[in-house]
C-alpha cells in the first residue's frame, strides 16, 4: 500500500487499526509528485512494515532500488544504512509473504542476489551498498547467473 499524503485523521485511523499491513514507499516518485515528507518514523512507531520500491517509469528515469535507497537516505536523515538496506531485502520479503526464503543470504534461501563493486572508501559496508551509483556487476536469479 502507498501512503503519500497522510493527515492527522489518517493517523488516528491507523493508530486504532488492529491489523498492520505493509507499506511501500517510493522516494523518487514521492518527490516527483511533490508530496509532503514521508512520515517514516511515525509509521514505523505504529508497527508497520515499511519497504522501498521504484513505482514506475512514469515518475522515475529508471527502476533502480539503489537510487531509491540513496534518495531515501538523503530525505530521511539519521536512518542507518543497515535499516535502509533491510527495506529492500528482508522487509520486502516479509511483504511478499516469503520471509523464510527471500531477503537474506542463508542456507535454504533462494539464490536471488546481485554483486556490486566495493571501493572500500567507506568504513561501513552497508553505507557502501546504499551509496552505489554504478551498475551491478552480476545478478543471480534462482541460482542462475544472468
Amino acid at each position: 500500500m502507498h501512503l503519500n499524503e497522510l493527515t492527522e485523521r489518517d493517523f488516528d485511523l491507523l493508530t486504532r487499526s488492529t491489523s498492520k499491513f505493509h507499506i511501500v514507499h517510493c522516494p523518487r516518485s514521492h518527490r516527483y509528485f511533490g508530496h509532503s515528507p514521508f512520515r517514516f518514523e511515525r509509521l514505523r512507531a505504529l508497527g508497520f512494515n515499511i519497504c522501498l520500491g521504484t513505482d514506475s517509469l512514469a515518475s522515475n528515469e529508471d527502476l533502480s532500488l539503489f537510487a531509491e535507497m540513496r534518495h531515501f537516505q538523503k530525505s530521511g536523515p539519521g536512518i542507518a544504512p543497515e535499516q535502509i538496506l533491510s527495506m529492500v531485502t528482508s522487509n520486502a520479503a516479509l511483504a511478499l509473504g516469503k520471509p523464510h526464503v527471500l531477503g537474506r543470504l542463508r542456507t535454504g534461501y533462494w539464490a536471488d542476489m546481485v554483486a556490486i563493486p566495493f571501493s572500500g572508501l567507506r568504513e561501513n559496508v552497508f553505507e557502501e551498498i546504499v551509496a552505489l551509483d554504478t551498475a551491478v556487476t552480476m545478478s543471480m536469479v534462482d541460482g542462475e547467473i544472468s
